[in-house]
């Protein structure tokens, strides 16, 4: 890693500290403005693991979103079992889940692909809706209780924001960490040429099978801090508008590089704070994002910033030579 990229990465985790005692003034509405920021960084990065790199296309993302938050609203709130117990067990529910789906939905290509992950989203959604004795059904979930840990609650607004964004932390170097290993190489390997992967002996089903349950976990985990900041879910919350959000927020900061979905979706956020009186639009002005980074950004705002910090890095190495 260069100077540079450790002076933003310190610059970054300092704002990530100091945020919410300093500028935000404590503020609940600033606080949960970034709460959702950093849940919707876990789930595209998920995504950018599966897509970005793996190259298996997912409409259907928030399927495990809900998975994970339904898990984890339903044992605390009725069950009365604690969250972290909760949890794990929405993870694990959405491990097995695409672990069981994962190989004959990856089989499939291209449009095939997109529309089976759109059904499973559908069919996870229309379960909620059904099973309104467990789930409340359309009316959702209340009284889901703060996250604790040990005794120690997340109830406040800012502990709430340090328990997120240390999980945003977690993810983002884990996923870094997995993408330069040997397993990413393979990764990018398939989406390069599985046909080739194949002939060399690379078990490429079992591959897409493993990020498939990999970005389905982390899904699960941003369902589960979502459902405990909210207290209350609704299937409306984990529809297919869900899953393409997640995909415009991809896209929007640039697939198969893990720091861009962080750009996406954060900026994807914070967007509504400034085209607050347009929020009827939402959707459209999300359409229009996506097109024209699709037309004239196709490596998104990462691209952007990296090609921003060569032409700095060149400015400056031209001024100390002179």
């Amino acid at each position: 890693m260069t100077r540079l990229a450790r002076f933003w990465w310190l610059l970054a985790l300092l704002f990530i500290a100091f945020y919410p005692p300093t500028l935000g003034g404590m503020s609940p509405y600033r606080c949960g403005i970034l709460i959702f920021a950093g849940i919707y960084v876990i789930l595209a990065v998920s995504l950018d693991l599966l897509m970005g790199y793996a190259g298996q296309i997912s409409v259907g993302h928030a399927a495990f979103f809900a998975i994970g938050a339904y898990v984890s609203g339903i044992l605390t709130a009725r069950y009365g079992v604690s969250p972290l117990p909760a949890m794990i067990a929405g993870i694990l529910l959405s491990a097995g889940v695409a672990w069981a789906m994962g190989r004959p939905v990856l089989a499939l290509k291209e449009y095939y692909l997109a529309m089976a992950t759109l059904a499973l989203n559908e069919i996870v959604v229309t379960l909620i809706t059904g099973m309104q004795g467990l789930t409340g059904g359309a009316s959702g979930l209340r009284d889901i209780p703060a996250f604790n840990l040990f005794g120690f609650s997340f109830e406040n607004h800012v502990r709430y924001y340090y328990l997120v964004w240390s999980v945003v932390v977690f993810v983002v170097l884990t996923s870094l960490a997995l993408v330069r290993s040997s397993f990413g190489r393979t990764l990018i390997a398939i989406q390069s040429d599985e046909t080739a992967a194949g002939s060399v002996g690379i078990d490429c089903p079992a591959y897409k099978v493993r990020v498939y349950v990999l970005s389905a976990v982390f899904a699960s985990l941003a369902g589960s801090l979502f459902a405990h900041y909210m207290s209350f879910i609704a299937p409306d919350d984990f529809g297919v508008l869900t899953s393409i959000n997640i995909l415009v927020m991809l896209f929007l900061g640039g697939t198969g590089t893990i720091f861009g979905p962080v750009l996406g979706a954060v900026f994807l956020k914070l967007l509504p704070e400034v085209t607050y009186q347009f929020q009827d639009y939402e959707m459209l002005f999300n359409g229009v994002i996506l097109i024209v980074v699709l037309l004239f950004l196709p490596r998104g705002l990462y691209g952007v910033v990296t090609a921003a910090r060569g032409g700095l890095v060149r400015l400056l190495s031209g001024g100390s030579d002179g």
